[in-house]
């Protein structure tokens, strides 16, 4: 729509430039933009065009700003090109009687009014979380990253290579815009370094925050053609009152680039431990912060994924399967032994004697873990602790003394998997992958009052969340917020490469079982459906409609619409209980 505009405008005449008069009525017009040194930006008020210019006040290379009447009518923005052509919005903005907020260049809205899902539980007593300002509802900020070309395109073409550059980053919000310097720039994650739309971490030098984050993690979506799978997902985990990253929509320009529509959250490190369990209290003395990381070639020669087995050898939690994101306040940077002591009690963990339910509980945030592990089937996870024991945290809470549960990075849900669907949305939560392997699991609802809990919060959640009276209207609120972002970003070339679907010389489709393998390493998943994992990697390069994907169905097997999903498992989980 952007290239048939420009082409379009191109055609026309210039609008004339003049300057705003000295008058009472005079605002400050604002817009983000990313131009060259060849381009400007003016604003048309009452069809007359005034000058704006670049406002580096605040250290930022793509807001612009001018001074102009207050609207009678409307007014719009416009961009100026080197060849005497312009692009201007095909659209009238509503008059303001005030400086106009940081307006997005092209894109008809600044706030969107989202509904909000119902909260079903309140967070449980462990959590004492501060209200970030990072995630504001109904709006998409943008960030601007700035740094040396060549080692990014080095960092590109060598995804899976860990390479960090140095560089100069600007937030603009819609009233907030701030500059970093020395930002530290490299690529997230492990398996989505093979996808062409990359995702990156971004920590921030010395005591520079972003709304008290020292660091952050842009989430390129780029396994979810709907978008809007992390968003529902991580919202669903605040709603049944656990613990983890907030989400939230951004767009992310580098350089002279404009690399789309990505999600932004916190990371799992420094202040994030104190700002959820310690109310921000800069003192809070927390415990060891373990990550399930599924396992590493180390870890996989010995036959050792990240299941929360116990092994009598210490050494070997540290073979990569486990990390420690975050060490205790006085402990040893690196310390297995608590792990090791948690491991060791779920193996030998009583299940049947009347001290059973307080046994657990002295170890484990069993209400963490009970409601994680109904939200692993309800939303279909399929990269969680069941499916692939991985994307977990356990963090030793020094205050309640035991170990609270945290999901993580909550991309493959709602029916974007690797595994069966229908095992994963039957309603009996047997036949979901790992369930009835993974030692937690099979050791905690062997105990009959947890089993009867978790029966029971796997039906109300469905009854009372996971359902689509209960989310039509957000997750349509959600579509028409990002609908022009995710046309814009549909459009744009992307900085990686496409290994994961990329083709094998001498034949006619792509080696995707080689492909796996290699992601994944030498211990895939037994209950893994090669045949689904086969046709995960082969529709990453696939165009599949925006609303298809949320809606379903797409075609694939290893994607079901978002709608599709959770109409199913609800209607699925109804069956199954009532029977």
């Amino acid at each position: 729509m952007k290239i048939i505009i420009e082409i379009l405008l191109s055609l026309a005449v210039v609008p004339k430039v003049v300057e705003a008069q000295e008058t009472n009525n005079i605002i400050g017009y604002n817009v983000i933009n990313l131009l060259n040194a060849s381009e400007s930006m003016g604003v048309v008020v009452d069809d007359v065009t005034y000058p704006m210019s670049l406002n580096s006040t605040n250290g930022t290379d793509i807001l612009y700003s001018g001074d102009a009447p207050v609207a009678k009518s409307n007014y719009k923005y416009v961009r100026f090109f080197s060849n005497q052509s312009s692009v201007t919005e095909p659209f009238d903005r509503q008059p303001s009687t005030e400086d106009t907020p940081n307006e997005f260049f092209n894109r008809t809205w600044n706030t969107y009014d989202v509904s909000r899902l119902p909260i079903i539980y309140p967070p449980l007593p462990a959590i004492h979380r501060i209200t970030t300002e990072l995630h504001k509802p109904g709006q998409i900020p943008t960030i601007h990253i700035v740094g040396n070309q060549t080692m990014m395109d080095e960092m590109h073409q060598n995804s899976t290579e860990d390479f960090t550059v140095v560089t100069n980053a600007s937030y603009v919000g819609l009233h907030d815009v701030f500059s970093f310097q020395k930002a530290e720039l490299s690529l997230a994650g492990r398996s989505s370094r093979w996808l062409p739309k990359l995702s990156y971490n971004l920590k921030f030098s010395g005591k520079d925050m972003l709304y008290s984050n020292s660091r952050i993690k842009l989430r390129s979506m780029d396994t979810d053609p709907s978008y809007i799978r992390e968003q529902l997902a991580y919202d669903m985990v605040n709603c049944t009152g656990l613990a983890s990253s907030g989400f939230s929509f951004i767009r992310v320009f580098m350089n002279d680039h404009e690399l789309g529509l990505f999600g932004i959250i916190e990371t799992f490190h420094d202040n994030w431990v104190a700002d959820t369990f310690g109310g921000g209290d800069p003192k809070y003395k927390n415990g060891y912060l373990y990550q399930g990381v599924f396992q590493t070639p180390a870890s996989a020669a010995v036959n050792l994924t990240a299941d929360l087995r116990y092994v009598d050898n210490i050494t070997t939690y540290g073979l990569g399967q486990y990390q420690i994101k975050e060490s205790a306040a006085k402990g040893k940077s690196v310390n297995w032994k608590p792990l090791q002591e948690l491991t060791k009690f779920i193996a030998n963990a009583p299940t049947n004697t009347p001290d059973a339910v307080n046994e657990w509980n002295k170890h484990l945030d069993t209400a963490s873990v009970l409601r994680g592990m109904a939200l692993e089937v309800l939303l279909g996870y399929a990269d969680g602790y069941l499916a692939l024991v991985d994307n977990y945290y356990v963090y030793q809470d020094l205050d309640t003394k035991n170990y609270f549960w945290i999901p993580s990075d909550m991309d493959l849900t709602f029916g974007s998997t690797m595994f069966k669907l229908e095992d994963m949305w039957s309603g009996n939560y047997s036949t979901f992958p790992g369930m009835n392997i993974r030692p937690l699991t099979k050791q905690i609802l062997k105990v009959p009052e947890f089993q009867q809990t978790y029966n029971h919060l796997l039906l109300d959640i469905s009854n009372t969340l996971v359902n689509p009276d209960q989310t039509y209207r957000y997750i349509s609120d959600l579509v028409n917020m990002i609908s022009e972002d995710v046309a814009w970003d549909q459009g744009l070339v992307r900085a990686g490469e496409s290994i994961m679907a990329e083709q094998t010389p001498g034949t006619s489709e792509g080696d995707t079982t080689s492909v796996i393998e290699a992601v994944l390493g030498n211990a895939i998943p037994g209950d893994m459906d090669k045949a689904t994992a086969e046709n995960f990697a082969s529709r990453i390069n696939a165009t599949i409609p925006f609303m298809t994907a949320v809606n379903g169905p797409t075609g694939y097997i290893s994607l079901a619409g978002v709608v599709q999903w959770i109409d199913a498992i609800h209607q699925n989980i109804t069956k199954f209980y009532s029977n």
